[in-house]
């Protein structure tokens, strides 16, 4: 029985060190851990003035957007509203195409969900400020990101998903970077192939696997005492 305890404390003791390693790694507990979302595309209408020495048809578009999985929804009924949900520094939203590169820009930014009782009027729609360089001369002014019109059901409620809908389900699939100066905008539009969820943190793995191997040493060690004993 001293054995078993002494087990069991060395378990426990260990298991802490782990999670306080992790912890160290990704400063964010269990329950407020963000949630990242990785998806690409191609660039498949370009405004004008735009021109073609930044923006073509035809470019690949790579990028991620990173939200905060705890974010109160502020809507009702069918629709689900979390406004500032990707609220943080600049890597909570990258896009790149071609040379281009944006950024997730201070102010306003939402996701909002729409499950009604018809599966074909859902939506998934994110939003938000983003910085880059100028173009043309237009400014950056906003970026949207949006799955509307399903084939099947993809959400459950209006509940912030932390898994991705899938692309292929919707009929518009569609992630757009708009520049604007004044009342003018120019928008340069994208159809999305994929939305994939990022892979947790090497911490939170490492974390698991350590608990993991640590039970299997300490179950053979405890067999071998049992042996001996008998």
């Amino acid at each position: 029985m001293n054995h078993m305890r002494q087990f069991f404390l060395k378990l426990g003791l260990t298991a802490s060190m782990l999670l306080w390693a992790s912890i160290a790694v990704t400063p964010a507990n269990a329950a407020t851990i963000p949630v990242a979302f990785n998806f690409t595309g191609t660039v498949t209408d370009v405004g004008a003035q735009l021109g073609t020495t930044t923006f073509s048809t035809g470019q690949t578009v790579t990028g991620s957007y990173t939200f905060e999985s705890t974010t109160s929804n502020t809507g009702s009924g069918f629709t689900g509203t979390y406004n500032g949900a990707l609220n943080g520094p600049s890597t909570n939203l990258n896009v790149t195409i071609g040379t281009y590169v944006a950024s997730l820009a201070s102010g306003a930014n939402t996701i909002e969900v729409k499950n009604t009782p018809n599966v074909s009027a859902d939506s998934y729609h994110v939003a938000g400020s983003f910085s880059g360089s100028a173009v043309n001369p237009p400014d950056p002014k906003s970026f949207a990101l949006d799955l509307v019109k399903p084939s099947s059901n993809q959400f459950n409620g209006v509940l912030l998903p932390t898994t991705p809908p899938s692309v292929s389900s919707f009929a518009t699939r569609t992630f757009r970077l708009v520049f604007g100066n004044g009342g003018t905008s120019r928008t340069v539009l994208m159809t999305l192939d994929t939305l994939t969820a990022v892979p947790l943190p090497a911490a939170v793995i490492l974390f698991g696997a350590g608990l993991v191997a640590l039970v299997g040493l300490g179950a053979g060690s405890w067999r071998q005492k049992k042996s001996s004993l008998a």
